[in-house]
């Protein structure tokens, strides 16, 4: 090659030279420029996947407050359901309780001689507790009726106790049934 170099004249040679440090400077430039577009590619890379996975944590974020929602709004709707189908309304008061007894009662084809109602406070002006006692004295197939009556009724009836007092075979059955429901403060 220094061969080739000896046959050009002075001012080729400085051509030659101006030539190859342009081409040199060049390729340095091109070099350098490529190297940062890469690093500056890999963060850029970087960056993008950073804002992705804070962009999927958004989204599962807001895919889960959308379900959490969601299952508010069934909630609500079911409670709305069970003030409207189970509870007594308490404006209402007792008349309320006593007109579902009377009329499970009479489903039943029942009578019941004295009732005693009572009133408990659960939650401090929100719920309250009604309470219905009275004495029950029949065949136990009648009774058993009463009873399959009261489940089947649409608003909550609660049987919380049965006092058996004389049992006289399936011909007879002598007990104080105490029923309970809930009214609430709309």
């Amino acid at each position: 090659m220094m061969d080739l170099i000896d046959l050009l004249e002075e001012r080729e040679r400085r051509t030659v030279s101006v030539l190859a440090a342009v081409c040199g400077a060049l390729f340095i430039i091109l070099l350098i420029f490529g190297i940062r577009a890469r690093v500056d590619a890999g963060r850029s890379a970087l960056r993008r996947a950073a804002i992705e996975a804070d962009w999927n944590a958004a989204d599962r974020v807001r895919k889960t407050a959308d379900s959490e929602w969601t299952r508010w709004t069934h909630a609500e709707a079911d409670l709305g359901e069970l003030r409207q189908t189970w509870f007594y309304d308490q404006s209402l008061g007792i008349q309320a309780m006593r007109s579902d007894l009377r009329e499970v009662l009479e489903k039943a084809g029942v009578a019941a001689a004295e009732i005693a109602y009572g009133e408990a406070e659960v939650v401090k002006g929100r719920l309250r507790r009604v309470t219905v006692g009275f004495n029950w004295s029949g065949s136990y197939p009648v009774f058993r009726h009463f009873l399959e009556t009261l489940e089947a009724h649409p608003r909550a009836l609660f049987i919380s106790q049965i006092d058996f007092r004389n049992v006289g075979g399936p011909e007879y059955v002598e007990a104080g049934i105490t029923l309970e429901g809930y009214s609430l403060d709309e």
